[in-house]
């Protein structure tokens, strides 16, 4: 009987595991990973910038191309970098809250330092651009009890994704376009990162060939037609 027990109390705790994990499940809160679209648009959307070198660079390419995106930004880089946040907004790309700290323990953060954390973002946004983003990411895509009490209480829709090609990870540009070329469908939120050297081949070669299989790519906003700032 103890042996039943204790193998369904861990059978229980991998499966909340599991869904800590895997933000398309909506385990612990209900995320947005994608819209039901007839036509054929796509949202990119990049996280845990801005960074200095390589988020202007993500920007150039974005500019060759005429297309709109959404950037989580994490909140202390917005006080460290205001003018990207600014050059963003100027380009008609989406800012977004990634967290403050984006910290390696923030998983474990109870409720009232996931409204602190969320908060701040906020207010480090609302500085820069006179208004406060109304998506939210989670770091590293983990759900808790704790996180989804807190987007109770600050309301913010939290935006997930459905094709994330880990390009942060040791993979050569070829491999991470592959992936996402093969996985992507009409009305996806794509993952990516405008935090390393990898990004820019990536998008060389990505974008033109998003633009031969017809899809148009998107803000998050249009995507799923809701407010991108709580001021719009």
């Amino acid at each position: 009987m103890i042996g039943l027990v204790i193998g369904l109390l861990g059978i229980a705790l991998a499966i909340l595991a599991l869904g800590a994990f895997n933000i398309q499940w909506n385990f612990f809160l209900k995320a947005v990973h994608r819209a039901d679209s007839a036509t054929l648009q796509i949202a990119l959307t990049f996280d845990d910038g801005p960074h200095p070198v390589y988020t202007k660079q993500v920007l150039g390419q974005l500019e060759k191309h005429g297309i709109p995106a959404t950037f989580f930004c994490i909140g202390k880089h917005v006080t460290q970098y205001p003018h990207l946040i600014k050059e963003l907004q100027q380009h008609g790309h989406v800012v977004g809250n990634h967290s403050f700290t984006h910290a390696s323990t923030i998983d474990f953060h109870t409720h009232a330092k996931w409204v602190t954390e969320i908060q701040q973002t906020d207010d480090a946004i609302e500085q820069t651009l006179g208004k406060q983003p109304r998506f939210f990411r989670p770091p590293f895509g983990v759900t808790t009890p704790h996180l989804a009490r807190a987007i109770n209480e600050t309301g913010h829709t939290v935006i997930g994704w459905r094709i994330r090609p880990y390009d942060t990870l040791n993979r050569t540009p070829e491999r991470i376009v592959r992936t996402i070329l093969k996985k992507t469908k009409p009305g996806d939120i794509i993952l990516l990162h405008d935090t390393h050297e990898r990004i820019v081949p990536v998008l060389e070669q990505l974008l033109p060939e998003f633009k031969k299989r017809k899809f148009t790519m998107v803000t998050v906003e249009k995507l799923i037609r809701q407010h991108a700032y709580t001021q719009d």
